[in-house]
């Protein structure tokens, strides 16, 4: 039997003869499969209808390959009012230009990209430049210029056809109304750059963002911005918009935020530095308010400054280079984001210091000679003659004696020098809620063999007690130490806002935060202010100051700084801090006014602080008469207090 035979003819027969008996059995395994795929049908079908009905309720169905995603949609920007309700900070409608580079056929990009630049008066390297570093899909937009006039996007309108993947958009534009005056305090919002959108794309921001980059703005960015809506937008396989589905959620505007500041009073501080700044002929300076019992910030100008409305505009590089190339730093904030030399405004510090420890009396009189000699070093008043006769710490505080201050330093040393200084809030930030605030600098042994190696000589300790030497601070480090003698104590946290009002109504009031108290006797505060009291009414030293007739105090200061001259002369800034009191009562701790200003390289014949203080106060209280003295601010080499 072959092969062959075998398959026909044995197979054949077991199959025929096993074949009636398990054909039921086939007919189940069949109808079972059947009733399988028409069940995993009706299951995929079912899902469909789900996804598809998720994506905007029923009825709605998404081709092969799409898929629904959701965007962020920005809400509107929360306003910004000063404390007498006027708008600082507001939104306007406005077109903006944007491209879909998924749209834009590479061959055809470098043409399109000129056209448009041509369009916009652009640089069309900054166009490719904006495409180029671009994140994320092909198809997402990105925007390529703001403030576009109407005219224009009307042409790129028309002209669709020869510029594919540009698109107009209506976009909110960022407004400050006036301008210079409260930059440095409302500062400026600009785009978001591409790292921060990846930090931030959580959070619903988008590469055509803006964000807070300044001032204000950048504090309170979070309560600003809002809570981003969501939209639902089918997309084929490519990324590309095939159709907008709606929002899921709208967007919640972001709150609103009020100043501590009102304008009127900005005015006059900016008014009065702007005309001492121009008269004295340096760039800059600072002039602050606040209130003793609250840290509210009254106001706060610091020249040189910007026009934030350039930022929200679209800064063209030119001037964003003249900005960055200005060696006096108009995008700085000086009040918060520079540190000086307090000079004698620091007395304040080594005279309370040497009192309330017991180290000196409020009676005892001290040499005024023409200098101490330390280690066969002189040491010279700052008059190079002395004063003839001896004085009493509330005397040597009124005349800014460098030698009675040179005597105190003798019995307090430095450590004790230095914690003092801690104390009324040198070397360590005023909590305001502005960005950029630095710390200062108040030297001790510690900060010496940690900083320069060595210890500070015996020199060094008495420079110290001047407020010179090492010793760093902000003109609002300067000011809240002035403010916490006249409270009796307490140094509060800055801040420039008053409140928040939430959309739904909600007001969160900015809570006056103490950072802690200066820990000395009341004793020594009232003998301090009413020392302070003798700076402003001292003739030889301030001129005529003390016929104004408010009851404020004061203290100057000058502070040597760079390189000498040809004569060997440094270069010098000027201060003045105090406060306005409601009468001549110098135990009282109810003042609601400490100021400060700064005037930085006057090199003028008189204190120039002096002068913008004069200015300040007379438009601050409504005073009618000019107590400047004229002449006062030409250029000299008055060196004193």
């Amino acid at each position: 039997m072959n092969m062959n035979q075998f398959k026909g003819g044995l197979f054949s027969s077991i199959e025929s003869d096993a074949t009636p008996s398990r054909r039921p059995l086939r007919y189940a395994v069949a109808i079972a499969a059947v009733l399988f795929c028409v069940s995993g049908l009706s299951v995929r079908l079912a899902a469909v209808q789900l996804d598809n009905s998720g994506a905007r309720g029923a009825g709605v169905l998404l081709a092969d390959g799409n898929r629904v995603v959701e965007i962020p949609v920005t809400p509107p920007r929360g306003l910004i009012f000063d404390r007498a309700g006027r708008v600082v900070a507001k939104n306007v409608a406005t077109y903006a230009v944007q491209i879909r580079p998924g749209d834009l056929p590479l061959p055809i990009r470098s043409q399109v990209v000129a056209t448009l630049a041509s369009m916009l008066n652009e640089d069309p390297a900054a166009i490719t430049i904006a495409i180029d570093r671009a994140t994320g899909s092909l198809w997402d937009p990105v925007r390529v210029a703001n403030n576009v006039d109407e005219r224009v996007t009307r042409l790129i309108t028309e002209e669709h056809e020869a510029l594919p993947g540009v698109e107009v958009v209506i976009a909110a534009r960022r407004t400050y109304p006036f301008g210079p005056l409260m930059s440095a305090v409302v500062g400026y919002t600009g785009p978001i750059d591409a790292l921060e959108v990846g930090a931030l794309a959580a959070d619903g921001y988008t590469s055509s963002d803006q964000i807070g980059r300044a001032g204000v703005e950048s504090t309170y960015e979070r309560q600003l911005r809002g809570t981003p809506g969501v939209r639902q937008i089918e997309v084929d396989a490519k990324g590309r918009t095939v159709r907008d589905l709606g929002l899921v959620s709208l967007p919640v505007p972001g709150s609103d935020v009020v100043l501590t500041i009102d304008t009127e009073a900005q005015r006059h501080a900016y008014d009065a530095l702007a005309w001492g700044v121009k008269a004295a002929g340096n760039r800059q300076g600072v002039v602050a308010a606040t209130d003793p019992q609250s840290g509210e910030m009254i106001a706060l100008a610091t020249l040189p400054t910007y026009d934030a409305n350039l930022f929200s505009e679209g800064i063209t590089n030119e001037q964003y280079q003249a900005y960055l190339n200005d060696k006096n730093a108009p995008l700085l904030n000086h009040a918060v984001g520079s540190y000086y030399p307090p000079g004698s405004t620091y007395k304040l510090v080594t005279y309370s210091c040497a009192l309330d420890a017991g180290l000196a009396k409020p009676t005892e009189k001290f040499a005024t000679a023409p200098y101490l000699e330390v280690g066969g070093q002189k040491f010279y008043e700052w008059n190079k003659a002395g004063f003839g006769r001896s004085f009493t710490m509330a005397e040597g505080f009124s005349y800014s004696s460098a030698v009675v201050t040179y005597q105190l330093a003798q019995r307090i040393k430095i450590d004790r020098l230095a914690s003092c200084g801690d104390a009324w809030g040198f070397g360590a930030s005023t909590g305001i809620d502005l960005p950029g605030e630095l710390d200062g600098v108040v030297p001790d042994q510690v900060w010496a063999r940690a900083t320069i190696s060595r210890t500070l000589f015996d020199g060094e300790v008495l420079q110290s007690a001047l407020g010179q030497g090492y010793d760093l601070a902000t003109p609002l480090q300067v000011m809240n130490s002035f403010s916490a003698l006249a409270n009796g104590g307490t140094r509060w946290r800055l801040h420039v806002v008053k409140e928040l009002h939430a959309p739904d109504g909600t007001v969160t009031f900015v809570e006056p935060t103490p950072l802690g108290s200066v820990g000395m006797k009341d004793s020594t505060y009232s003998y301090m202010r009413a020392a302070a009291r003798k700076v402003v009414t001292n003739s030889y030293m301030t001129a005529n100051l003390g016929t104004i007739p408010l009851a404020f105090t004061g203290k100057t200061g000058t502070a040597e700084y760079g390189v000498r001259d040809k004569q060997g002369r440094l270069p010098f800034h000027n201060w003045i801090s105090g406060f306005v009191a409601a009468d001549e009562n110098w135990s009282a701790t109810s003042s609601r006014f400490a100021y400060v200003v700064f005037m930085h390289g006057s090199n003028t014949v008189r204190n120039a602080a002096i002068e913008v203080l004069k200015l300040y106060l007379q438009k601050e209280f409504n005073l009618t008469r000019d107590y400047r003295i004229p002449g006062s601010m030409r250029k000299g080499n008055y060196y004193g207090e």
